[in-house]
């Protein structure tokens, strides 16, 4: 049986990592000057073939990509917006899947969360929508699937631990959205207390993905602040790495951390998230037990088996 041809752009490039692997598939890149590629996230991973337009009649499947920003009316015609109206235009004789990256949540954005969900609804047409998480698609309220990411546990580095919490979310940007406002918090009362909470990205910064999984994988405690993320892929490798998890409970991390056996959920208080990250970092053999009962939850919740097996499904679905 021959490979599906499926035509797509760089665009989160882990995410795209992982679509990358699919065994039933090759993979089309177009050539643009919206979304660029580089190697620190995951290599020279695209391995597909470069293409500098789209032709009618090559393809099965068209994977396009959405966030809420793009549907801000200031910038639909402009930037990485226009790459998904212009494609969405232009592709018309194969069936499109549209990955919704992010949540209608309007609090830096000059429209409202309702203004967000009616555009989304005018603009996705009949494509199919994949969400990240459950509570991605109830907020947009429009139907589509839920894939939750797949990832290798091989692939992630479980190495001795140093008494070390770190973070990895974007240097800038969106500050409600990631709840940048707790994370500085967190991290300047764990600074009074001679904690480092270490900001990959900005505290940190890795040339390679080797470095950064050799960083992750040394490290005890994984922080994630935020708020409106669905499912952060960051949150995934630190448990992979045998982190010991302590994120908020949002976009369905409630539905597989148990607070206190393989990770803990906190609300927004900065002061007990600061008091919870401490004892963590001192309480040395528990944390390293949690962060092993956290990993045994990403290989079973996260399995890149039951990842491919999902969109394998959808795609038979959509094209015949």
């Amino acid at each position: 049986m021959s490979k599906l041809k499926i035509f797509g752009h760089p665009w989160h490039l882990a995410h795209q990592y992982e679509l990358t692997k699919f065994p039933f598939a090759d993979f089309y890149w177009l050539v643009q000057d919206k979304r660029g590629y580089n190697h620190m996230p995951r290599g020279d991973f695209f391995k597909g073939k470069w293409v500098s337009c789209y032709e009618k009649g090559k393809y099965d499947l068209a994977i396009l990509h959405l966030d809420q920003q793009m549907l801000d009316d200031g910038i639909w015609e402009y930037g990485k917006a226009s790459l998904y109206r212009q494609l969405n235009d232009i592709i018309t004789d194969i069936p499109k899947v549209v990955i919704m990256h992010g949540t209608p949540y309007e609090m830096e954005m000059t429209a409202n969360s309702q203004d967000f969900i009616d555009k989304f609804k005018a603009v996705i047409g009949d494509n199919h929508v994949v969400y990240n998480s459950h509570k991605a698609k109830e907020q947009w309220q429009v139907d589509g699937t839920v894939i939750w990411h797949g990832l290798n546990p091989k692939e992630w580095w479980d190495l001795p631990k140093e008494p070390r919490v770190v973070t990895m979310i974007g240097p800038a940007g969106l500050p409600t959205y990631y709840d940048r406002p707790f994370l500085s918090g967190v991290k300047e009362r764990l600074a009074e207390r001679d904690i480092r909470l270490c900001h990959i990205t900005i505290d940190y910064q890795a040339k390679t993905w080797d470095e950064y999984r050799n960083f992750l994988g040394k490290s005890l405690v994984y922080f994630n602040p935020t708020r409106e993320s669905p499912m952060p892929r960051a949150r995934t490798e630190a448990m992979l790495s045998g982190c010991c998890v302590v994120t908020t409970p949002h976009q369905d991390a409630d539905m597989f951390i148990k607070n206190g056996v393989n990770g803990f959920l906190v609300d927004r208080d900065i002061e007990k998230t600061a008091s919870l990250i401490e004892r963590l970092i001192y309480d040395y053999p528990n944390t390293l037990k949690i962060g092993q009962e956290g990993k045994k939850t990403a290989i079973k919740e996260f399995s890149v088996k039951r990842y491919q097996k999902e969109w394998y499904n959808l795609i038979n679905k959509i094209i015949l």
